[in-house]
């Protein structure tokens, strides 16, 4: 059969006319725009707006919040339109029905505008019909019980009457993997039973109460939390849709510990000062005690005023403080001990039932005063400092911080003044490639112009140079290991500086390593000299087999540049290296092991620090709450054993896990953290080299967290001291702050002459 040609063309050509007319009969959108925001709250990007149109029972249109910046914050919804009949499936005419929502959430109903037309409708819940009142749910909370189930309440309001029933969808869900455990039943482990449901709210009323089963146990555990969602809500609008509910432990009571005090005695009059007493967490119910003061060497009436009486702390309180009067007298005399005694103690499990307070006689000189403290409430950028460090000329505080992939702030510094200006990170133009993560330990060189930072999480040595007017960093370089065991950066954890400038050490914590560099002091770069392993032998040194060496994460090069010293956390052990002054070499010596030779209290070695003169090395043992001192010979770097200072000592205090140790200047300081009880406990030290006790420390000052004024000090993680020896910075890793104090030492006072000559 022959097909005639003309037949094809003319279909083809009243095809072509078609599609023309449809074309021609196509209309442009119609669009809704305006802003968009939750019960007055602005939105967050990626919100999502949408229109669905009933007659199309279709959602035709959506918007995500933010992702059009030619918008300037309003959304905007564009409805494809037609006339033709019939019409298109997913457009829309005039005149049409159309709810508008807020991530699933409905917030409008409207109608469908002219062709080509925009209109403007700002969104929020509130704007529905007045008559639709708000739901939420209300948080709940329910002791879990030692076995079988009980029921937990749950509340869910309506923020006026409406005279229709009101319902509303919920159900359970488990808010994360370490939360509340979910179940079919109450087995094995889990705290409650899944559940979902309806919840009406009758017409003229308010609320509703809903119900899920929990499961008791009698296992010690924090308070654990689920939540419960509402959905699809009838004749109401839900305003937030999530409430939490928490199974109350009443298995494991919260530990209550008091903080020993120091209290200098006033030079007249009374003083009243008081002892801490602070609960491991927040509890569900009123804690209760009684206290009573006791005389120690101290004595009632002449020192202190007795007191006794209870205290309580409500519940969702943390901390207490029991106030004690101090009284003068004109006797001179040594330090003083008075005890608060702590008894029937109720929902709490009592720690410490001793706390003791040293008095200082009046005559005594205070070694630290006048914190002043930054903090990130003012820093953002201040989390997690792990170390500080001062300029040589006292005017640049630099602070490196563990938050994220790591990052250095800059401060200046001036008369216990601290004002911040720079932080530099990955994200900082010219610092891209510079390695931060979990930056341990920073130096500056001798000569001020370069800072070493140990970025633990990078594996690397990163190389800074400093501007010696505005003291800005700049970056140079990294020494990275990319090849484990290349180097002996592994974890690298501690470094230090020569003090002719001219070599830099670092210990490998996962390498069990000290590697060793030249500096070139033109430009600040590293190159490798040699690396000494634990359990290793260099052969190209006299040296023997290193021992004792594992995990090492603090290092100290001797002021004579004769030797350098090592603490090894897991090896609880001081390691002596000899220093060759000219090429920067190391030759392994010896180790001093806790537990071995005498050697006692160096569990968990922390920090170490060697006196100016040379005649000590003092080093922490962190597991031990302790200072090590060894006694060190300067002609050769030989150390011996000599005592430890801890707990366990008359008239001492602090120093809980102590994790840094420094000297002042002149010698006859040492100040050291404790991480745990959040203290810095200040010693003097013998410095007269012909006293008996040349190098001996003793007990005389300290600093706690939540005592005295310092408010900013929880988790303290290293310190410095400014080169005149007046001022001292702390690092609170916890409380994510800087507390500067100054010292017993006046400041120096700056002359100026307008000639600029005396």
């Amino acid at each position: 059969m022959k097909i005639n040609k003309k037949v094809i063309f003319i279909v083809l050509i009243l095809s072509i006319m078609t599609s023309q007319v449809h074309a021609k009969l196509s209309q442009p959108d119609f669009v809704l725009y305006g802003t968009a925001t939750w019960f007055g709250e602005p939105l967050a990007n990626n919100s999502e707006i949408s229109i669905f149109i009933e007659s199309q029972l279709l959602t035709v249109a959506i918007y995500s919040m933010g992702s059009d910046d030619s918008l300037g914050g309003l959304y905007a919804l564009r409805v494809p339109m037609d006339d033709v009949d019939p019409r298109k499936h997913g457009n829309a005419r005039p005149g049409d029905p159309a709810s508008v929502f807020i991530n699933g959430n409905l917030v409008a109903e409207v109608l469908v505008g002219n062709y080509g037309t925009a209109e403007r409708l700002d969104l929020d819940p509130l704007n529905l019909a007045a008559s639709s009142g708000v739901l939420n749910i209300l948080p709940g909370e329910k002791l879990e019980g030692n076995s079988g189930t009980s029921l937990l309440s749950m509340q869910i309001t309506l923020s006026e009457v409406s005279d229709e029933v009101v319902t509303v969808d919920w159900r359970t869900q488990q808010t994360s993997p370490t939360s509340a455990l979910e179940g079919d039943a109450c087995t094995g482990d889990f705290d409650y039973v899944n559940k979902n449901g309806v919840a009406t709210i009758a017409a003229q009323s308010l609320s509703t109460t809903i119900e899920v089963e929990i499961c008791g146990d009698t296992l010690i555990e924090s308070s654990e939390t689920f939540e419960v969602f509402l959905s699809n809500p009838n004749n109401a609008i839900i305003q937030f849709p999530i409430g939490t509910a928490t199974i109350l432990d009443d298995d494991g009571l919260p530990e209550l510990r008091g903080n020993d005090m120091v209290v200098f005695e006033p030079a007249s009059g009374t003083l009243t000062q008081g002892f801490v007493l602070t609960l491991s967490r927040t509890f569900e119910q009123d804690i209760s005690f009684d206290y009573t003061t006791a005389a120690g060497t101290a004595t009632e009436g002449a020192d202190y005023t007795q007191t006794a009486g209870n205290k309580i702390i409500t519940a969702g309180q943390q901390q207490v403080t029991i106030p004690v009067d101090f009284l003068s007298d004109a006797v001179v005399e040594g330090i003083e001990v008075i005890k608060l005694q702590i008894s029937n103690v109720n929902n709490a499990q009592l720690i410490t039932p001793t706390l003791t307070g040293f008095i200082m006689d009046a005559n005594r000189e205070q070694q630290t005063k006048d914190p002043v403290e930054v903090d990130n409430s003012v820093v953002p950028e201040l989390v997690s400092p792990s170390d500080v460090a001062i300029s040589n000329n006292n005017r640049h505080v630099y602070v490196s911080s563990l938050d994220g992939n790591g990052s250095l702030l800059h401060f200046s510094f001036s008369s216990g003044v601290l004002n911040f200006l720079s932080v530099v990170n990955n994200t900082t133009v010219g610092f891209e490639t510079a390695s931060f993560k979990l930056i341990r330990q920073i130096v500056l060189s001798p000569n001020g112009k370069y800072l070493y930072a140990a970025a633990s999480g990078n594996n690397t040595v990163s190389v800074f140079g400093i501007d010696s007017i505005t003291g800005e960093l700049t970056f140079i370089t990294n020494f990275i290991e990319a090849v484990a065991g290349e180097f002996g950066l592994q974890e690298v954890y501690g470094l230090a500086i020569s003090d002719d400038g001219l070599h830099l050490y670092a210990a490998g914590s996962a390498s069990d390593t000290i590697t060793a560099f030249s500096i070139d002091d033109m430009t600040g770069l590293l190159t490798l000299l040699e690396t000494e392993k634990n359990g290793v032998n260099d052969s190209n040194d006299s040296g023997v087999t290193v021992a004792f060496m594992d995990r090492p994460i603090n290092l100290k090069v001797s002021p004579d540049g004769k030797n350098v010293y090592v603490v090894a956390d897991n090896s609880s052990a001081l390691n002596v290296f000899n220093r060759d002054i000219s090429t920067g070499k190391l030759n392994y010596m010896s180790s001093f092991k806790s537990g071995i030779g005498g050697v006692t209290d160096l569990g968990a070695a922390a920090d170490l620090v060697v006196s100016a003169d040379g005649a000590q090395v003092y080093a922490l043992g962190r597991a031990d709450d302790a200072v090590v001192v060894f006694n060190r010979n300067n002609a050769d770097g030989v150390l011996t054993f000599n005592t430890t200072l801890t707990k366990a000592n008359p008239d001492f205090i602090g120093l809980n896990s102590p994790s840094a140790i420094i000297t002042n200047p002149s010698d006859d300081r040492a100040y050291v953290l404790g991480f745990d009880d959040s203290t810095m406990v200040s010693f003097t030290r013998d410095n007269v080299t012909t006293s008996i006790g040349y190098g001996d420390l003793e007990f005389a000052d300290l600093e706690q967290d939540e005592v005295g004024g310092v408010t900013k000090m929880n988790g303290p993680t290293s310190l410095a001291i400014t080169s005149d020896g007046s001022w001292l910075i702390v690092a609170a890793g916890i409380d994510n702050a800087l507390v500067v104090f100054k010292t017993h030492i006046p400041e120096p006072i700056l002359v100026l002459f307008a000639d600029g000559f005396e």
